[in-house]
């Protein structure tokens, strides 16, 4: 009897990691990006796939939730796709570390070159980079084009770095980072 209950257990727990990998795989699909993350970064490791990993990575870059991305990384080394993968995802990490780093501490970013993406985090850093930016009331403001960025931190501990990014003066998305 108590084998039945430990088997019918484990059936079960095997099927809602399916059904979930279904749910992440179709939000994903459609542009869900938020549940694709939340529910996929729970399964990434147990399903074992570069394709599935890398779904639910993309899907949490695009959130802003770049912190399970090293995690991520870890399980992207089988083929070429899979190292491609990573080291977008590296990108950002360092790239929002060294923004936070900035921001706290004021580095100097000029002689750094990093890899570009179609990521906030890498349209800011390029600005930062080329010192396009300006300080105004403890926030910086980047313009890029249709695009401004303001970026500030928070008052909190640890701090969180805020960007805003507007296109043609209209408040278009609010990212946060830890």
């Amino acid at each position: 009897m108590f084998f039945r209950v430990i088997l019918m257990m484990f059936l079960l727990l095997i099927s809602a990691d399916a059904n979930m990998y279904k749910n992440v795989i179709n939000s994903y699909k459609n542009k869900d990006y938020q549940y694709a993350c939340n529910h996929g970064k729970r399964i990434f490791w147990k399903i074992n796939k570069g394709s599935f990993t890398a779904i639910v990575g993309d899907a949490c870059a695009r959130v802003d939730n770049i912190n399970i991305l090293g995690d991520i990384i870890k399980h992207l080394n089988k083929n070429r796709a899979d190292r491609i993968n990573a080291s977008y995802f590296a990108t950002l990490i360092l790239e929002k570390k060294l923004i936070y780093q900035f921001m706290n501490d004021g580095i100097n970013l000029s002689n750094l070159s990093l890899p570009k993406t179609q990521n906030i985090l890498s349209r800011v850093f390029d600005a930062l980079v080329l010192k396009k930016y300006t300080l105004k009331n403890k926030k910086l403001k980047i313009i890029d084009g249709n695009y401004r960025y303001i970026l500030w931190l928070s008052n909190d501990k640890p701090k969180k770095l805020y960007i805003y990014e507007y296109k043609n003066n209209k408040l278009i998305k609010r990212h946060w980072y830890r």
